[in-house]
């Protein structure tokens, strides 16, 4: 048995493949974290300073409201700023794709018991269910991952049905999952 969709993807669904790529990949939401951090460590050192004078440290002197004042404003500035940047970095990411080129335009994925056929109008993919890293969806999109960072978008409104849809995303997980259980280690005992 085989399934197969046609669909178009056009440069919203690149753009909101990328912006959850950004906020949802579990090594940029470490490093971004990472970012907080620092930041927070900055303020906390920040007020600390009026601590030190001529006559040693006096914790009496640490400046709470200076932490509590200042480091909520500076935090959501720092996160505008993330967020902002990573748009224009997504868009900037987007104008140069081409439609008809490969990512941008007319897409065609067939699932088979072997792995999914890609076909657009730059050429034709084969992967095997081996191949597959992942597959996940969201409330408008199927994601099937061929790398960590790299998928295979499938925008559910290609779909006729929510049952097609469905149809679709269980078999690609159970030929995925069939095929990743088939390929583990047995373990022996001696």
């Amino acid at each position: 048995m085989s399934l197969e969709v046609e669909y178009e993807i056009t440069p919203g669904d690149l753009y909101a493949f990328q912006w959850r790529a950004a906020y949802q990949s579990p090594g940029l939401k470490r490093e971004r974290r990472k970012v907080y951090f620092v930041v927070f460590l900055s303020w906390v050192s920040m007020s600390f300073l009026p601590t030190i004078g001529s006559d040693g440290i006096d914790l009496s002197r640490f400046d709470f409201m200076w932490l509590v004042t200042m480091f909520p404003p500076v935090a959501f500035l720092v996160w505008l700023y993330d967020r902002r940047k990573t748009r224009r970095s997504i868009r900037e990411l987007i104008e140069k794709e081409k439609p008809g080129r490969g990512q941008l335009g007319s897409h065609k994925i067939s699932l088979n018991e072997q792995g999914l056929v890609e076909s657009t109008a730059v050429g034709e993919s084969h992967i095997s269910w081996a191949g597959v890293d992942r597959i996940e969806q969201n409330e408008e999109y199927i994601f099937i991952y061929t790398a960590p960072n790299a998928a295979h978008v499938i925008p559910k409104r290609a779909f006729h049905s929510a049952q097609e849809t469905d149809s679709f995303y269980q078999m690609a997980t159970a030929r995925r999952l069939a095929t990743t259980s088939n390929s583990l280690p047995l373990n022996h005992s001696i």
